[in-house]
């Protein structure tokens, strides 16, 4: 499995996450799409966390200078990034105020991060890829594929462990 395979393993459960959580927000029961929403959001942000430091993992720590491509495509997608990050703000700021009996902002802002994740994703699957590919040596994808290897196991685990968690905390919640 290259590393990228694994890359695009960690965007297919992302993509999984904002398809839920657009349906949740989508729901037309206030209470439960407030819940819904909520919920998912928890387990996204930590899956995101996780897929974020394979990221740095690879771009960051990679011995090759990045080529003037990469440079431009490793640019946009850290811009990209730091629109997620405010996004991301604004709503764990906006989780604190969700009420069990609507949480109609947050349910606004789902779109949003959906639309903002699915254009980084393609960003990166359609020009950082290739451009990391093409700067990259043949022992550093290797080693790169064997950790992004680890870490897709790893985050997939840990979004088990993060759903059992936020449901059993949010069934007190009811």
């Amino acid at each position: 499995m290259s590393v990228f395979d694994s890359l695009a393993q960690e965007h297919a459960l992302l993509l999984k996450l904002v398809a839920r959580l657009e349906r949740a927000a989508a729901e037309t029961d206030e209470r439960v799409a407030a819940r819904e929403t909520r919920n998912i959001l928890l387990v996204l942000f930590k899956a995101l966390e996780a897929h974020q430091r394979l990221e740095h993992m690879i771009y960051d720590e990679s011995p090759e200078p990045p080529t003037p491509a990469a440079y431009k495509a490793l640019a946009s997608v850290e811009s990209q990034h730091q629109a997620l990050a405010a996004l991301r703000e604004e709503a764990a700021a906006l989780l604190g105020s969700i009420s069990p009996e609507g949480g109609r902002t947050i349910r606004e802002l789902a779109p949003r991060l959906g639309q903002l994740l699915r254009r980084l994703i393609e960003d990166e699957e359609t020009k950082l890829w290739p451009s990391f590919n093409a700067y990259a040596g043949r022992s550093t994808l290797h080693r790169l594929s064997m950790q992004a290897r680890e870490q897709l196991k790893t985050m997939e685990r840990d979004l088990d462990r993060y759903w059992a968690e936020v449901e059993t905390y949010m069934a007190q919640d009811r």
